[in-house]
């Protein structure tokens, strides 16, 4: 069947709470972030993993160290799995960097494949960079296996993007909650998605305060 892919976001961080871009920022978990983590960790217990993989920002270890809890494993640190590097962007709240960066920031909200963060990277790379780790991650599996990968939204989208071959300009169009578990089989080198953006294991109702991260930034993207 090949292999399958569970590719987590890490928990809540105090930026996050906050609404400041982290990028390549070594932020730790909060309390919440841990208790995501713990019911993801929950809800993938009966997952016989042949790997954990992980970022190797705090944030995503941390959050691997939980899911890897009562393994026998250990979790593999790659570097083509960090965030995005937002450059200037980083520590800042998305209305500063609209009113510092303005035409940057439209810019890479309108076509972040070729635009970047002011001083960061751009889509195009950070793409290039998690298709080649994920391509590693399936050689290092064999067939029927699972792997868990503890990662970031951008690297997760990235992937999303590719492997649904959506036009890259609507990578923001898909929602990744913090600890949430997104799943895919890649057999053949074709991707079946079976789960995309999963939190139900984070609350057992719907809370739509969860998508104001939407309303954010469309009220500060451009019209044109």
């Amino acid at each position: 069947m090949g292999i399958k892919l569970f590719l987590i976001r890490h928990g809540q961080t105090l930026w996050n709470r906050e609404g400041r871009y982290q990028g390549e920022i070594d932020i730790g978990l909060t309390s919440l972030g841990i208790r995501q983590a713990k019911l993801a960790a929950k809800y993938l217990s009966k997952v016989n993993f042949s790997n954990v993989y992980s970022s190797p920002l705090k944030r995503a270890v941390d959050t691997a160290n939980i899911i890897k809890k009562g393994r026998n494993l250990e979790i593999k640190i790659r570097n083509n799995l960090k965030e995005i590097s937002f450059g200037k962007w980083e520590g800042m709240k998305f209305d500063q960097i609209n009113r510092m960066f303005h035409d940057d920031y439209q810019n890479w909200l309108k076509d972040p494949y070729n635009n970047s963060p002011t001083g960061g990277e751009s889509f195009k790379d950070v793409q290039e960079r998690a298709i080649t780790e994920i391509n590693n991650i399936i050689n290092e599996n064999e067939d029927k296996s699972s792997a868990a990968v503890a990662t970031h939204g951008g690297i997760i989208l990235s992937l999303l993007v590719h492997w649904l071959q959506i036009p890259v300009f609507r990578w923001r169009s898909i929602i990744q909650r913090q600890g949430a578990i997104n799943i895919v089989v890649i057999d053949k080198d074709f991707p079946y998605i079976s789960t995309i953006n999963y939190t139900g294991h984070l609350k057992p109702l719907y809370d739509d305060r969860e998508d104001k991260v939407i309303e954010i930034y469309s009220g500060l993207r451009s019209k044109n």
